[in-house]
Protein backbone atom coordinates (compact mmCIF):
# COMPACT_ATOMS: atom_id res chain seq x y z
CA UNK A 1 0.00 0.00 0.00
CA UNK A 2 2.83 2.41 0.86
CA UNK A 3 5.74 2.77 -1.62
CA UNK A 4 9.11 1.72 -0.27
CA UNK A 5 10.66 5.18 -0.31
CA UNK A 6 7.75 6.61 1.70
CA UNK A 7 7.91 3.78 4.23
CA UNK A 8 11.65 4.35 4.60
CA UNK A 9 11.08 8.00 5.59
CA UNK A 10 8.33 7.01 8.03
CA UNK A 11 10.60 4.43 9.68
CA UNK A 12 13.58 6.84 9.79
CA UNK A 13 11.54 9.45 11.63
CA UNK A 14 9.82 6.86 13.84
CA UNK A 15 13.10 5.23 14.86
CA UNK A 16 14.30 8.65 16.05
CA UNK A 17 11.54 8.76 18.63
CA UNK A 18 8.95 10.74 16.69
CA UNK A 19 5.54 10.00 15.22
CA UNK A 20 5.12 10.13 11.43
CA UNK A 21 2.15 9.44 9.18
CA UNK A 22 1.11 9.74 5.54
CA UNK A 23 -1.64 12.36 5.40
CA UNK A 24 -3.95 14.20 3.01
CA UNK A 25 -4.81 13.36 -0.57
CA UNK A 26 -2.72 10.19 -0.77
CA UNK A 27 -4.74 8.54 2.00
CA UNK A 28 -7.99 9.68 0.40
CA UNK A 29 -6.92 8.20 -2.94
CA UNK A 30 -6.02 4.88 -1.27
CA UNK A 31 -9.43 4.73 0.40
CA UNK A 32 -11.07 5.43 -2.97
CA UNK A 33 -9.04 2.71 -4.66
CA UNK A 34 -6.94 5.16 -6.67
CA UNK A 35 -3.18 5.30 -7.12
CA UNK A 36 -1.78 8.40 -5.33
CA UNK A 37 0.38 10.71 -7.41
CA UNK A 38 2.26 12.15 -4.45
CA UNK A 39 2.60 11.64 -0.72
CA UNK A 40 2.79 14.07 2.18
CA UNK A 41 4.01 13.17 5.65
CA UNK A 42 3.07 14.77 8.97
CA UNK A 43 5.28 14.30 12.02
CA UNK A 44 5.70 15.28 15.63
CA UNK A 45 9.33 16.17 14.89
CA UNK A 46 10.20 19.87 14.64
CA UNK A 47 11.81 21.10 11.41
CA UNK A 48 15.33 21.13 12.87
CA UNK A 49 14.79 17.59 14.15
CA UNK A 50 13.59 16.45 10.71
CA UNK A 51 16.71 17.94 9.16
CA UNK A 52 18.85 16.17 11.76
CA UNK A 53 17.22 12.82 10.90
CA UNK A 54 17.79 13.36 7.18
CA UNK A 55 21.42 14.42 7.65
CA UNK A 56 22.20 11.39 9.79
CA UNK A 57 20.59 9.03 7.26
CA UNK A 58 22.17 10.74 4.23
CA UNK A 59 18.82 11.78 2.78
CA UNK A 60 18.96 14.84 0.54
CA UNK A 61 16.54 17.61 1.47
CA UNK A 62 15.78 21.27 1.08
CA UNK A 63 14.39 23.55 3.73
CA UNK A 64 11.68 25.25 1.68
CA UNK A 65 9.36 26.44 4.44
CA UNK A 66 10.68 25.45 7.85
CA UNK A 67 9.07 28.46 9.52
CA UNK A 68 5.74 26.85 8.57
CA UNK A 69 7.03 23.44 9.58
CA UNK A 70 7.85 21.88 6.19
CA UNK A 71 11.08 20.22 5.04
CA UNK A 72 11.18 18.41 1.69
CA UNK A 73 13.00 15.10 1.31
CA UNK A 74 14.57 14.57 -2.12
CA UNK A 75 14.53 10.96 -3.30
CA UNK A 76 15.00 9.19 -6.59
CA UNK A 77 11.29 8.34 -6.66
CA UNK A 78 10.16 11.91 -6.01
CA UNK A 79 10.12 14.73 -3.49
CA UNK A 80 8.23 14.26 -0.24
CA UNK A 81 7.05 17.13 1.95
CA UNK A 82 7.44 16.42 5.66
CA UNK A 83 5.50 18.83 7.88
CA UNK A 84 5.40 19.15 11.65
CA UNK A 85 2.04 18.66 13.36
CA UNK A 86 0.61 22.15 13.61
CA UNK A 87 -2.29 24.30 14.56
CA UNK A 88 -2.85 27.53 12.67
CA UNK A 89 -3.51 30.67 14.62
CA UNK A 90 -6.10 33.26 13.61
CA UNK A 91 -6.56 34.20 9.94
CA UNK A 92 -6.99 37.98 9.81
CA UNK A 93 -6.89 38.05 6.00
CA UNK A 94 -8.75 34.78 5.19
CA UNK A 95 -5.64 33.68 3.32
CA UNK A 96 -2.82 32.67 5.64
CA UNK A 97 -2.49 32.06 9.39
CA UNK A 98 -1.13 34.95 11.47
CA UNK A 99 0.96 32.37 13.32
CA UNK A 100 1.66 28.64 13.25
CA UNK A 101 1.85 26.64 16.47
CA UNK A 102 3.57 23.27 16.41
CA UNK A 103 1.67 20.50 18.18
CA UNK A 104 2.66 17.10 19.48
CA UNK A 105 -0.20 14.85 18.36
CA UNK A 106 -1.70 13.96 15.02
CA UNK A 107 -5.20 14.43 16.47
CA UNK A 108 -4.54 18.11 17.04
CA UNK A 109 -3.10 18.41 13.54
CA UNK A 110 -6.22 16.83 12.00
CA UNK A 111 -8.46 19.53 13.49
CA UNK A 112 -6.89 22.18 11.22
CA UNK A 113 -7.52 20.27 7.98
CA UNK A 114 -10.20 21.32 5.53
CA UNK A 115 -12.41 18.32 4.76
CA UNK A 116 -12.99 14.96 6.40
CA UNK A 117 -11.87 13.11 3.28
CA UNK A 118 -8.49 14.84 3.64
CA UNK A 119 -8.16 14.30 7.41
CA UNK A 120 -7.34 10.56 7.47
CA UNK A 121 -3.79 9.39 8.13
CA UNK A 122 -1.78 6.24 7.52
CA UNK A 123 0.99 4.71 9.65
CA UNK A 124 4.01 2.77 8.40
CA UNK A 125 2.15 -0.52 8.84
CA UNK A 126 -0.50 0.61 6.38
CA UNK A 127 -3.20 1.11 9.00
CA UNK A 128 -5.63 3.93 8.24
CA UNK A 129 -6.63 6.16 11.15
CA UNK A 130 -9.86 8.09 10.71
CA UNK A 131 -10.81 10.41 13.61
CA UNK A 132 -13.46 12.44 11.72
CA UNK A 133 -15.26 9.75 9.67
CA UNK A 134 -13.51 10.47 6.39
CA UNK A 135 -13.93 6.87 5.21
CA UNK A 136 -17.68 7.07 5.73
CA UNK A 137 -17.83 10.30 3.73
CA UNK A 138 -15.75 8.70 0.98
CA UNK A 139 -18.21 5.80 0.92
CA UNK A 140 -21.15 8.22 0.76
CA UNK A 141 -19.33 10.40 -1.81
CA UNK A 142 -19.65 13.47 0.38
CA UNK A 143 -17.49 16.56 0.91
CA UNK A 144 -17.83 17.72 4.51
CA UNK A 145 -15.81 20.34 6.37
CA UNK A 146 -13.89 19.25 9.47
CA UNK A 147 -15.64 20.64 12.55
CA UNK A 148 -17.50 23.92 12.12
CA UNK A 149 -17.62 24.72 8.37
CA UNK A 150 -18.00 28.46 8.94
CA UNK A 151 -14.78 28.46 10.96
CA UNK A 152 -12.92 26.42 8.33
CA UNK A 153 -13.87 28.79 5.50
CA UNK A 154 -13.37 31.83 7.70
CA UNK A 155 -9.78 30.66 8.25
CA UNK A 156 -9.00 30.31 4.56
CA UNK A 157 -11.53 31.28 1.88
CA UNK A 158 -9.61 29.36 -0.79
CA UNK A 159 -11.00 26.20 0.83
CA UNK A 160 -14.33 27.18 -0.75
CA UNK A 161 -12.92 26.72 -4.24
CA UNK A 162 -11.04 23.61 -3.14
CA UNK A 163 -14.40 22.09 -2.24
CA UNK A 164 -15.74 22.96 -5.70
CA UNK A 165 -12.63 21.42 -7.27
CA UNK A 166 -13.01 18.21 -5.25
CA UNK A 167 -16.64 18.08 -6.37
CA UNK A 168 -15.50 18.46 -9.99
CA UNK A 169 -12.71 15.92 -9.69
CA UNK A 170 -14.47 13.26 -7.60
CA UNK A 171 -18.13 13.78 -8.43
CA UNK A 172 -18.96 13.98 -4.71
CA UNK A 173 -21.92 15.90 -3.32
CA UNK A 174 -21.27 18.71 -0.87
CA UNK A 175 -22.82 18.26 2.58
CA UNK A 176 -25.63 20.86 2.93
CA UNK A 177 -24.18 22.63 5.97
CA UNK A 178 -20.80 22.83 4.28
CA UNK A 179 -22.36 24.25 1.10
CA UNK A 180 -24.30 26.88 3.06
CA UNK A 181 -21.12 27.98 4.79
CA UNK A 182 -19.32 28.12 1.43
CA UNK A 183 -22.02 30.40 0.05
CA UNK A 184 -22.02 32.55 3.20
CA UNK A 185 -18.25 33.10 2.92
CA UNK A 186 -18.04 33.28 -0.90
CA UNK A 187 -17.52 37.05 -0.79
CA UNK A 188 -14.22 36.44 1.01
CA UNK A 189 -12.83 35.01 -2.26
CA UNK A 190 -12.24 38.62 -3.28
CA UNK A 191 -9.46 38.68 -0.67
CA UNK A 192 -7.66 35.72 -2.27
CA UNK A 193 -4.84 36.31 -4.75
CA UNK A 194 -5.77 36.06 -8.43
CA UNK A 195 -3.12 33.42 -9.06
CA UNK A 196 -4.50 31.06 -6.39
CA UNK A 197 -8.04 31.43 -7.73
CA UNK A 198 -6.80 30.78 -11.28
CA UNK A 199 -5.26 27.45 -10.25
CA UNK A 200 -8.52 26.33 -8.63
CA UNK A 201 -10.67 27.53 -11.55
CA UNK A 202 -8.57 25.55 -14.02
CA UNK A 203 -8.86 22.51 -11.78
CA UNK A 204 -12.63 22.92 -11.63
CA UNK A 205 -13.28 23.21 -15.38
CA UNK A 206 -10.95 20.35 -16.29
CA UNK A 207 -12.45 17.86 -13.83
CA UNK A 208 -14.62 14.97 -14.99
CA UNK A 209 -17.62 16.28 -13.05
CA UNK A 210 -17.13 19.98 -13.81
CA UNK A 211 -20.75 20.55 -14.80
CA UNK A 212 -22.03 19.00 -11.55
CA UNK A 213 -19.66 21.16 -9.51
CA UNK A 214 -20.58 24.41 -11.27
CA UNK A 215 -24.31 23.64 -11.17
CA UNK A 216 -24.14 22.95 -7.43
CA UNK A 217 -21.88 25.89 -6.67
CA UNK A 218 -23.15 28.47 -9.17
CA UNK A 219 -23.48 31.15 -6.47
CA UNK A 220 -19.83 30.68 -5.55
CA UNK A 221 -18.64 30.58 -9.15
CA UNK A 222 -20.57 33.81 -9.80
CA UNK A 223 -18.33 35.65 -7.35
CA UNK A 224 -15.45 34.98 -9.77
CA UNK A 225 -17.50 35.13 -12.98
CA UNK A 226 -20.68 37.22 -12.38
CA UNK A 227 -22.09 36.33 -15.79
CA UNK A 228 -22.72 32.76 -14.62
CA UNK A 229 -25.57 34.06 -12.43
CA UNK A 230 -26.95 36.02 -15.40
CA UNK A 231 -27.04 32.85 -17.52
CA UNK A 232 -28.74 30.65 -14.92
CA UNK A 233 -32.40 30.32 -15.82
CA UNK A 234 -32.02 32.57 -18.90
CA UNK A 235 -34.27 31.00 -21.52
CA UNK A 236 -33.14 31.40 -25.12
CA UNK A 237 -36.62 31.36 -26.70
CA UNK A 238 -35.44 29.54 -29.81
CA UNK A 239 -36.31 26.24 -31.48
CA UNK A 240 -32.57 25.60 -31.73
CA UNK A 241 -32.22 25.45 -27.93
CA UNK A 242 -34.03 23.34 -25.36
CA UNK A 243 -32.34 24.54 -22.17
CA UNK A 244 -31.29 27.80 -20.53
CA UNK A 245 -27.91 29.39 -21.27
CA UNK A 246 -26.14 27.97 -18.21
CA UNK A 247 -27.46 24.44 -18.76
CA UNK A 248 -26.44 24.61 -22.42
CA UNK A 249 -22.99 25.79 -21.31
CA UNK A 250 -22.62 22.93 -18.84
CA UNK A 251 -23.71 20.45 -21.50
CA UNK A 252 -20.99 21.77 -23.82
CA UNK A 253 -18.45 21.40 -21.02
CA UNK A 254 -19.59 17.80 -20.48
CA UNK A 255 -18.98 17.09 -24.17
CA UNK A 256 -15.35 18.28 -24.13
CA UNK A 257 -13.32 15.04 -24.17
CA UNK A 258 -11.97 13.83 -20.83
CA UNK A 259 -9.30 11.22 -20.12
CA UNK A 260 -8.25 9.74 -16.79
CA UNK A 261 -4.62 10.44 -17.63
CA UNK A 262 -4.86 14.05 -18.81
CA UNK A 263 -8.29 15.29 -17.73
CA UNK A 264 -9.73 17.89 -20.10
CA UNK A 265 -7.70 20.25 -22.23
CA UNK A 266 -7.63 23.45 -20.13
CA UNK A 267 -8.05 25.88 -23.04
CA UNK A 268 -10.96 23.94 -24.49
CA UNK A 269 -12.67 23.52 -21.12
CA UNK A 270 -12.30 27.22 -20.32
CA UNK A 271 -13.61 28.19 -23.76
CA UNK A 272 -16.61 25.91 -23.24
CA UNK A 273 -17.40 27.66 -19.95
CA UNK A 274 -17.12 31.16 -21.42
CA UNK A 275 -18.37 30.71 -24.99
CA UNK A 276 -21.98 31.85 -24.42
CA UNK A 277 -21.72 34.00 -21.30
CA UNK A 278 -22.43 37.11 -23.39
CA UNK A 279 -25.82 35.87 -24.60
CA UNK A 280 -28.04 37.58 -21.98
CA UNK A 281 -26.52 40.95 -22.88
CA UNK A 282 -27.23 40.44 -26.59
CA UNK A 283 -30.72 39.00 -26.24
CA UNK A 284 -33.51 40.46 -28.37
CA UNK A 285 -36.98 39.15 -29.22
CA UNK A 286 -38.36 39.63 -32.71
CA UNK A 287 -41.99 40.27 -33.63
CA UNK A 288 -42.77 36.55 -33.54
CA UNK A 289 -41.49 36.19 -29.99
CA UNK A 290 -38.32 34.40 -31.11
CA UNK A 291 -35.10 35.09 -29.22
CA UNK A 292 -31.93 36.20 -31.05
CA UNK A 293 -28.45 36.74 -29.63
CA UNK A 294 -26.51 38.19 -32.56
CA UNK A 295 -23.02 39.29 -31.70
CA UNK A 296 -22.78 37.12 -28.59
CA UNK A 297 -19.39 35.59 -29.54
CA UNK A 298 -17.78 39.06 -29.42
CA UNK A 299 -19.41 39.96 -26.10
CA UNK A 300 -18.46 36.54 -24.68
CA UNK A 301 -14.89 37.13 -25.85
CA UNK A 302 -14.77 40.44 -24.01
CA UNK A 303 -16.00 38.74 -20.83
CA UNK A 304 -13.42 35.98 -21.26
CA UNK A 305 -10.59 38.44 -21.72
CA UNK A 306 -11.63 40.48 -18.68
CA UNK A 307 -11.92 37.53 -16.31
CA UNK A 308 -8.82 35.64 -17.43
CA UNK A 309 -6.69 38.79 -17.31
CA UNK A 310 -8.03 39.61 -13.85
CA UNK A 311 -6.96 36.14 -12.76
CA UNK A 312 -3.55 36.63 -14.39
CA UNK A 313 -3.54 33.65 -16.69
CA UNK A 314 -0.66 33.67 -19.15
CA UNK A 315 -0.98 35.93 -22.20
CA UNK A 316 -0.88 32.90 -24.52
CA UNK A 317 -3.61 31.12 -22.57
CA UNK A 318 -5.84 34.21 -22.63
CA UNK A 319 -5.23 34.71 -26.36
CA UNK A 320 -6.00 31.09 -27.24
CA UNK A 321 -9.16 30.85 -25.13
CA UNK A 322 -10.45 34.19 -26.42
CA UNK A 323 -9.84 33.11 -30.01
CA UNK A 324 -11.78 29.89 -29.46
CA UNK A 325 -14.68 31.80 -27.90
CA UNK A 326 -14.64 34.35 -30.72
CA UNK A 327 -14.70 31.68 -33.44
CA UNK A 328 -17.02 29.14 -31.82
CA UNK A 329 -20.06 30.25 -33.88
CA UNK A 330 -18.16 30.88 -37.13
CA UNK A 331 -19.21 28.56 -39.96
CA UNK A 332 -17.80 29.54 -43.35
CA UNK A 333 -19.14 28.43 -46.72
CA UNK A 334 -18.39 24.75 -47.43
CA UNK A 335 -16.12 25.69 -50.33
CA UNK A 336 -12.58 24.43 -50.86
CA UNK A 337 -11.09 27.89 -51.43
CA UNK A 338 -12.93 29.46 -48.49
CA UNK A 339 -11.86 26.64 -46.19
CA UNK A 340 -8.27 26.96 -47.40
CA UNK A 341 -8.28 30.69 -46.61
CA UNK A 342 -9.70 30.03 -43.15
CA UNK A 343 -7.06 27.39 -42.40
CA UNK A 344 -4.33 29.84 -43.39
CA UNK A 345 -5.63 32.48 -41.00
CA UNK A 346 -5.26 30.69 -37.66
CA UNK A 347 -2.75 28.34 -35.94
CA UNK A 348 -3.39 24.65 -36.62
CA UNK A 349 -3.53 23.83 -32.90
CA UNK A 350 -6.34 26.36 -32.39
CA UNK A 351 -8.25 25.06 -35.42
CA UNK A 352 -8.02 21.49 -34.12
CA UNK A 353 -9.45 22.61 -30.77
CA UNK A 354 -12.11 24.70 -32.50
CA UNK A 355 -13.47 21.58 -34.22
CA UNK A 356 -13.91 19.92 -30.83
CA UNK A 357 -15.57 22.98 -29.30
CA UNK A 358 -17.95 23.46 -32.22
CA UNK A 359 -18.97 19.82 -32.20
CA UNK A 360 -19.69 19.95 -28.45
CA UNK A 361 -21.62 23.20 -28.89
CA UNK A 362 -23.79 21.78 -31.67
CA UNK A 363 -24.57 18.56 -29.79
CA UNK A 364 -25.71 20.63 -26.78
CA UNK A 365 -28.47 22.21 -28.90
CA UNK A 366 -32.01 20.94 -29.39
CA UNK A 367 -32.49 18.14 -31.99
CA UNK A 368 -33.25 20.81 -34.62
CA UNK A 369 -30.14 22.77 -33.67
CA UNK A 370 -28.03 19.64 -33.99
CA UNK A 371 -28.64 19.60 -37.75
CA UNK A 372 -25.68 21.98 -38.07
CA UNK A 373 -23.40 19.01 -37.37
CA UNK A 374 -23.66 18.06 -41.05
CA UNK A 375 -22.21 21.41 -42.07
CA UNK A 376 -19.38 21.06 -39.57
CA UNK A 377 -18.58 17.58 -40.83
CA UNK A 378 -18.49 18.84 -44.43
CA UNK A 379 -16.13 21.67 -43.47
CA UNK A 380 -13.90 19.21 -41.62
CA UNK A 381 -13.93 16.85 -44.62
CA UNK A 382 -12.79 19.62 -46.94
CA UNK A 383 -10.06 20.59 -44.48
CA UNK A 384 -8.79 17.02 -44.29
CA UNK A 385 -8.86 16.70 -48.09
CA UNK A 386 -6.72 19.83 -48.34
CA UNK A 387 -4.20 18.45 -45.87
CA UNK A 388 -3.95 15.02 -47.47
CA UNK A 389 -3.56 16.60 -50.90
CA UNK A 390 -0.39 18.35 -49.71
CA UNK A 391 -1.83 21.88 -49.58
CA UNK A 392 0.24 24.44 -47.70
CA UNK A 393 -1.19 26.97 -45.28
CA UNK A 394 1.76 29.26 -44.66
CA UNK A 395 3.53 31.50 -47.17
CA UNK A 396 6.84 30.20 -45.86
CA UNK A 397 5.97 26.74 -47.16
CA UNK A 398 5.66 27.84 -50.81
CA UNK A 399 8.20 26.42 -53.23
CA UNK A 400 9.50 29.94 -53.87
CA UNK A 401 10.67 32.74 -51.59
CA UNK A 402 11.77 36.37 -51.74
CA UNK A 403 15.07 35.51 -53.40
CA UNK A 404 13.19 33.90 -56.26
CA UNK A 405 11.09 37.05 -56.68
CA UNK A 406 14.24 39.20 -56.79
CA UNK A 407 15.75 36.83 -59.37
CA UNK A 408 13.02 38.13 -61.69
CA UNK A 409 14.51 41.61 -61.51
CA UNK A 410 12.53 43.00 -58.58
CA UNK A 411 14.54 45.37 -56.38
CA UNK A 412 14.86 44.46 -52.69
CA UNK A 413 12.21 46.11 -50.56
CA UNK A 414 8.57 45.83 -49.47
CA UNK A 415 7.40 45.15 -53.01
CA UNK A 416 9.06 41.70 -52.85
CA UNK A 417 6.80 40.70 -49.99
CA UNK A 418 3.76 42.18 -51.71
CA UNK A 419 4.37 40.10 -54.82
CA UNK A 420 5.02 36.96 -52.81
CA UNK A 421 1.78 37.52 -50.83
CA UNK A 422 -0.13 37.93 -54.09
CA UNK A 423 1.37 34.69 -55.41
CA UNK A 424 0.34 32.90 -52.18
CA UNK A 425 -3.20 34.28 -52.41
CA UNK A 426 -3.50 33.18 -56.04
CA UNK A 427 -2.21 29.73 -55.07
CA UNK A 428 -4.98 29.49 -52.45
CA UNK A 429 -7.49 30.55 -55.10
CA UNK A 430 -6.16 27.70 -57.26
CA UNK A 431 -4.81 29.96 -60.01
CA UNK A 432 -1.47 28.17 -59.80
CA UNK A 433 0.08 25.09 -58.21
CA UNK A 434 2.69 24.89 -55.45
CA UNK A 435 5.55 24.03 -57.75
CA UNK A 436 8.44 26.32 -58.46
CA UNK A 437 7.71 26.49 -62.18
CA UNK A 438 4.02 27.28 -61.70
CA UNK A 439 4.65 29.82 -58.90
CA UNK A 440 7.38 31.59 -60.88
CA UNK A 441 5.10 31.83 -63.91
CA UNK A 442 2.45 33.39 -61.67
CA UNK A 443 5.00 35.80 -60.20
CA UNK A 444 6.04 36.88 -63.71
CA UNK A 445 2.42 37.49 -64.64
CA UNK A 446 1.82 39.54 -61.48
CA UNK A 447 4.96 41.62 -62.12
CA UNK A 448 4.12 42.20 -65.78
CA UNK A 449 0.58 43.32 -65.01
CA UNK A 450 1.62 45.19 -61.83
CA UNK A 451 -1.32 43.55 -60.09
CA UNK A 452 0.18 43.70 -56.63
Amino acid sequence: MIPGYIKTILILIGSSGHQAYVVGGAVRDIVLGRIPHDYDIATSAKPDEIIGVFKKAGVDYFDNASKHGTVTAVTGEGNVEVTTFREDGSYSDQRRPDEVKFKTTIEEDVKRRDFTINAMYLDNEGVIHDPVSGQEDCKNRLIRAVGNPGERFGEDALRILRAVRFCSRLGFDIEPGTLRAMEDHAGDLKLISSERIAVELEGIVTGRYASQAIRTCWKIMSVIIPEIAECRGFEQRSKYHDRDVLEHTLSVLDLIPFSEENGRDAELAMAALFHDLGKPRCFKIDGDGIGHMKGHPLVSTMITERVLNELRFSKQFVYDVCLLVKLHDTYIKADRIEVHKFLCEYPEEILNKLKVLQRADILAHSPIGQNRIKRLEELNRIAEDLKTSGAVFDIRDLDINGNDIMSLGVEPGPVVGQILSKVFNNYIEEKCRNSKASLMDEARRIISTKSF
